[in-house]
This record gives C-alpha cells, sequence and structure tokens, in this order.
C-alpha cells in the first residue's frame, strides 16, 4: 500500500490483520504478477496505473460490509467496484490467477479454498429507517366554517 492511502483512509487499519490482510495480500499479488509482465516492472514497484487499482482495492476490501465473513469478490452479492474498476480486476485476475499459484501457492490455495467453500450471506442491511409522518391537512369545507 502506498505511504499516501495508509494516511488517508483510517478504515485501511482493518487490512493490517485477520482475513482481510490475506484478501488484500492475495490481490497485490496479482496485481504486483500483472503489472511485472504487462508494464515490466521490477520489485516491489508497481506502475502508476497498477498502484492506483491496487490502492482502489485496498479501499474497497476495507470498506466491505462482510469485513471478516467476506466472500470471495467473484462470488460476492454486494459490487463494491465501479464498473471500470471491476473490469480492470477481473483482466488482472484472469492473467495473474493461474500464475499466483507458483510464486504465492499458500495465498492462491486459501483464495481456491475460500471460493469453493464460502457461502456468500445475503446482502446487509442497515437499521430501518424512520419516515416522519406528517399530520394531515385539514380538509377544505370542514366543519370550522359554520
Amino acid at each position: 500500500m502506498s505511504e499516501v492511502s495508509k494516511q488517508d483512509n483510517p478504515r485501511l487499519g482493518r487490512l493490517k490483520s485477520g482475513p482481510l490482510k490475506r484478501e488484500a495480500d492475495t490481490v497485490l499479488a496479482m496485481v504486483r504478477i500483472y503489472c511485472h509482465a504487462h508494464h515490466g516492472t521490477k520489485g516491489e514497484a508497481l506502475c502508476p496505473d497498477c498502484q492506483e487499482l491496487a490502492d482502489y482495492a485496498f479501499k474497497r476490501l476495507s470498506c466491505c460490509p462482510f469485513k471478516e465473513e467476506k466472500p470471495v469478490c467473484a462470488k460476492c452479492k454486494v459490487h463494491c467496484y465501479k464498473p471500470v474498476y471491476r473490469e480492470k480486476v477481473a483482466q488482472v485476475m484472469r492473467f495473474a490467477g493461474p500464475r499466483v499459484m507458483f510464486s504465492h501457492p499458500v495465498l492462491a490455495l486459501e483464495h481456491l479454498w475460500k471460493s469453493l467453500t464460502v457461502t456468500p450471506p445475503d446482502k446487509p442491511r442497515g437499521k430501518a429507517r424512520q419516515i416522519p409522518v406528517k399530520p394531515a391537512a385539514p380538509a377544505a369545507g370542514s366543519d370550522k366554517e359554520k
């Protein structure tokens, strides 16, 4: 994650441990594989476009309404990503998915296991909104005119 994005969003702290950290590590590993192959970057560095995609994915992951019970994004009933980013991530996953097994086998197997076993929960619902009831207006021609 870039230093700027860590400072901007305090929710990114959720990605420091647990299942969400593994999801973030998996996304970052796949983005790196894609960026190294398509944009010629080396090591930990990412090109600006791929860094933007990774930062966006981390932001969406940190705001996931399912938190620790999160299914894999492909099976999720809530679509968090904007359509442009969803297509970019799908392109990265199609390319890097089969290749991540060689560089990060544990992350790949955990992701595969989760995709086969975790059932996506229903969309989370917020609290029911209370709609204020306005008093009815007096009818025209009521008995008060007498």
